[in-house]
């Protein structure tokens, strides 16, 4: 249902304890930031009682100046469902799912074949052989920038791989992307978009033990809540989990129909400040609620 629907007001009538939020697409907008609107709502949100965490295919230390500008501090979800942590635990890794040297090695051998754009993703950086438009504007938008080595499978061997990513930027060569996985039936390819670049296209790879849907339950009982007192706002095929099993479940007007279908609120998009509108709505019944009882 759309965020206007009479009935969307009665799941945002349940109260709620945790909120999870998306990076790309859902928080941040065409130009990489976030309004000082959905900063206010969060706030608010805060205020009110509800602790606020990432769930993103981002690492976390591409997450960390949202966790420090918005608050997003509660233990949440990073590398889609490889990392969990508890930003403001100096020991609060939670999950740690990094993927078999023997895959890492496959999976950069088969993309080099077929010419794509990557990353390889350690807990605390990232790396890349080449450095090309793709690459530098995703850079951006992670506030991030790698290091360019001579060889990622080189460097595979030094660390556990949280994440690799793939990136191609035509319609045509999605198909690459859908190729790649079908030679690993048995890893977790989680598909993303960059708005302000519809016809891009990047997938994160990580181990199938760390799949979202383990995460989602490891995150519920260390926070003590139950899945109904959740809210999970989304914009692309990876946050789909998230979405189902948070008690509402939010998809952004710009994402994907396949998204939206899983989702409770359809809201408006990211460029119109559709996690606010959310939001606001929330603490408005909240607060009619409060006065009523």
């Amino acid at each position: 249902m759309h965020i206007d629907d009479p009935s969307a007001e009665q799941l945002l009538s349940r109260p709620l304890k945790l909120a999870f939020f998306d990076i790309d697409g859902t928080l941040l907008g065409l130009d990489g930031d976030y309004s000082a609107r959905l900063a206010r709502a969060i706030s608010a949100l805060q205020k009110a009682g509800v602790k606020t965490a990432v769930a993103s295919g981002r690492p976390k230390f591409a997450a960390d100046f949202l966790i420090d500008e918005l608050g997003l501090e509660a233990a949440g979800l990073y590398c889609t469902g490889a990392h969990i942590e508890n930003p403001l635990d100096e020991e609060g890794v939670i999950a740690l799912h990094s993927l078999s040297a023997a895959l890492v090695s496959q999976l950069l051998v088969a993309s080099a074949e077929l010419g794509l754009y990557t990353e390889l993703c350690f807990r605390d950086h990232f790396y890349v052989e080449k450095w090309p438009h793709v690459g530098q504007l995703h850079s951006r938008h992670l506030r991030s920038v790698p290091t360019q080595v001579e060889s990622l499978l080189a460097l595979a061997e030094t660390a556990p791989v949280l994440k690799l990513l793939f990136a191609v930027t035509t319609i045509e060569e999605h198909e690459l992307l859908f190729r790649l996985e079908k030679q690993f039936p048995e890893t977790v390819f989680a598909y993303a978009k960059m708005a302000a670049k519809p016809d891009w296209l990047f997938v994160s790879v990580i181990s199938e033990s760390g799949c979202k849907r383990t995460g989602f339950q490891q995150l519920l009982d260390y926070h003590g809540v139950q899945a109904c007192e959740t809210i999970a706002f989304g914009d692309a095929q990876s946050d789909k989990i998230f979405l189902e099993l948070a008690g509402v479940g939010v998809a952004l007007g710009n994402a994907a129909e396949d998204v939206k279908q899983v989702a409770d609120i359809e809201t408006v998009p990211v460029w119109d400040d559709g996690v606010a509108v959310v939001l606001e709505k929330y603490l408005k019944l909240t607060a009619a609620n409060a006065l009523e009882s």
